[in-house]
């Protein structure tokens, strides 16, 4: 088929198109219409199309191409005419038989696509991209021929395939992010968001987000979603804000906010956009850190108080410690030169001398290690429930020798059965040194008690008063301060050694109580002890403070063993605990000594110090002995592990008493 061939074709088409019987708006594809065309402008637009248009027959031969065809498949319109239109395919890339095949069924079932996009390898191997339009006209003849335009979109499909990589790249990167990433309407809903956003609040998945209400549900603080929303009213960017959030649990997270407002193209503002950073760790750790530095401060403050406090001690002591020996070495001096020239009196002067001033220094040094060992904890405390009256009456038996010869009467009025928690061993110290001093300083006839000064629901107040001659009122607040050493001689000259009354209120402090001096000059002295009421608790709630999930749900389930009913509130750490005392006060608490960030020993000693928890009971869980630790109370009972149901049900037994 030559191009005469062609252009013959073509001229009756194009005839055909003009011919007098041709439809005012002949039918293309049976439902497209084409208006009536001069010819000449019909082949100029044929030939000058930026398209490429190709014109087959009912064989799918190719009749005529135009310049933008020939240039698009790469061959001269010579190499193309006459031959089927598969003649610019490379050879491997199709069926040609079978195309050829489906392309005449297709005429011949009027199933032609009219439009759709196409990759074709041509015959030098090139790929191109094409729009491929084809409409079906029939001539007068009613042979029927398809006209296809070829656009080359080569360029256009490069550009949408590097969109959609692009876009593909962006959405993994958002939904991919480590950060939680979120979009969310001005009214607060999330319209999008990455998986990080889920984990972050705890939604199991998008559909659940987005039926939160940012404002109520999301932030923990209204005030926060307002003053967020209107700096990005206002066209500023949210650039590192610290704010609260709630999860789904309820629970509180802290985040860095960082976002900005989202416009449309009249630049008006259609919702927000921006990533949280979650710092709710650092914020502990940073917690921890301060708490750690504070308790250092505080540490370091106290060691230093205690250092001064040690040095003025000694400075003090050491002229008492070395007094004696001047006495014991003089005297013994004196004995060894002039032995031969003493007589029997002066000899049992000087040795009476020698002892007095041995038993001096002894009860010094007694007095020092007694104080010593209450202060740094190294002495076995054993609260228990103790006869307060009874101890009174064995102290003024065991001083009555003397305070008869001192001519002083000695008493006790407490009601019988009067009990407080204690250690029995000092306690008979405390009264014992009490009533040991009074004597000193009571003359004759004087009369020396031990009383009850008042009770009710918080406390037992007991009173040590004397008829003696009292103490000036600016010496009161020396009395119980060791590093003052405040000390009289007795009226019949006993001297002491500055320690006993420190000694008196460490033991209060160890029985979380407290001793105050009241006295008038030439009228006498009382000493109050103060000694908390012991708390019964009923142990309907009880909070259980343990690092190790176990351990909380098996002394949960013995607690509920032994009390039926009660609340069991837990906490995996002091610091935890603390928080949940502020709203949740129980009547019994149980902790484990090892803990990290705050340990049983530090939660214990912040629970004494508030003075809204300071009385509650108690129980310290160790695997250690800790009894002789300086923090432990009366208040406070040691259970040693491993913990048997039979030893945690007496000491709650003891509790509820």
């Amino acid at each position: 088929m030559n191009a005469q061939y062609s252009e013959t074709r073509i001229a009756n088409l194009l005839q055909y198109f003009h011919s007098q019987n041709f439809p005012e708006k002949p039918t293309v594809n049976s439902e497209a219409s084409v208006e009536k065309i001069p010819q000449d402008i019909l082949q100029l637009i044929w030939e000058n199309a930026s398209d490429g248009m190709r014109l087959t027959d009912s064989d799918g031969n190719i009749i005529a191409v135009n310049k933008a065809f020939c240039s698009l498949v790469h061959l001269r319109e010579q190499e193309l005419i006459g031959k089927p239109f598969t003649c610019f395919y490379a050879p491997d890339s199709i069926n040609c038989e079978q195309t050829l095949s489906q392309y005449r069924n297709r005429l011949q079932t009027n199933t032609i696509r009219n439009k759709y996009e196409k990759e074709i390898r041509l015959t030098d191997n090139t790929i191109i991209e094409a729009e491929i339009v084809t409409s079906v006209v029939t001539d007068s003849a009613q042979e029927q021929y398809i006209i296809t335009e070829f656009r080359d979109i080569s360029e256009r499909k490069r550009w949408e395939r590097t969109l959609n990589e692009s876009e593909y790249r962006f959405r993994s990167l958002f939904e991919n992010s480590v950060l939680p990433l979120y979009q969310s309407t001005i009214d607060g809903k999330f319209v999008n968001a990455n998986i990080a956003l889920l984990n972050l609040l705890g939604c199991e998945d998008f559909l659940q987000l987005h039926n939160l209400n940012i404002a109520v549900d999301v932030y923990a603080h209204e005030s926060d979603r307002k003053t967020v929303q209107e700096e990005l009213q206002n066209g500023h960017i949210v650039q590192g804000r610290e704010v609260e959030l709630k999860r789904r649990d309820g629970s509180i997270i802290t985040v860095l906010m960082h976002a900005h407002a989202r416009r449309n193209e009249q630049n008006e503002i259609i919702g927000y956009e921006g990533a949280l950073e979650d710092i709710t760790q650092r914020k502990a750790l940073e917690r921890q850190i301060s708490a750690n530095i504070q308790r250092l401060e505080t540490a370091q403050y106290e060691l230093t108080k205690l250092n001064a406090t040690k040095d003025k001690i000694i400075a003090i002591v050491s002229h008492d410690l070395r007094s004696p020996f001047s006495s014991i070495l003089g005297f013994c001096d004196l004995l060894q030169s002039e032995f031969e020239t003493l007589d029997n009196k002066e000899k049992l002067d000087y040795i009476g001398f020698i002892k007095d001033a041995a038993q001096h220094q002894l009860n010094l040094v007694n007095s020092l290690l007694d104080w010593s060992r209450l202060e740094t904890g190294r002495i076995n405390i054993r609260f228990q429930p103790i006869d307060i009256e009874r101890i009174a009456c064995d102290t003024i038996n065991s001083l009555l020798g003397l305070a008869k010869k001192k001519m002083v009467s000695l008493q006790v009025s407490i009601p019988k059965g009067t009990t407080v928690r204690g250690d029995e061993q000092l306690l008979r110290q405390l009264l014992s040194n009490l009533v040991g001093n009074a004597l000193k300083f009571t003359p004759v006839n004087g009369k020396i008690s031990i009383h009850q000064i008042s009770v009710d629901d918080s406390s037992l107040i007991l009173g040590v008063t004397d008829t003696g001659i009292g103490i000036p009122e600016n010496e009161l607040k020396k009395l119980f301060k060791v590093e003052e050493k405040y000390s009289r001689t007795g009226l019949q000259g006993e001297s002491g050694t500055g320690l006993g009354l420190p000694l008196c209120y460490e033991i209060m402090k160890k029985h979380s109580g407290d001793i105050q001096a009241e006295s008038t000059e030439g009228k006498g002295t009382t000493f109050k002890l103060i000694f908390p009421k012991q708390i019964k608790s009923d142990c309907t709630k009880v909070l259980i403070v343990d690092d190790q999930k176990g351990n909380r749900l098996l002394l949960s389930k013995y607690i509920a063993r032994v009390v039926e009913g009660a609340e069991i509130l837990v906490a995996e750490s002091g610091k935890e605990a603390l928080e949940s005392l502020l709203t949740n006060q129980p009547n019994l608490i149980l902790t484990d000594y090892h803990m990290p960030v705050m340990d049983g020993i530090e939660f214990l000693k912040h629970i004494r110090l508030n003075e809204a928890t300071k009385n509650i009971p108690v129980i310290l869980i160790s695997g250690d002995k800790i009894e002789n630790h300086h923090h432990l109370d009366s208040a406070t009972t040691v259970l040693r592990k491993p913990v048997a149901f039979q030893d945690l049900r007496e000491i709650l037994e003891k509790i509820r008493l």
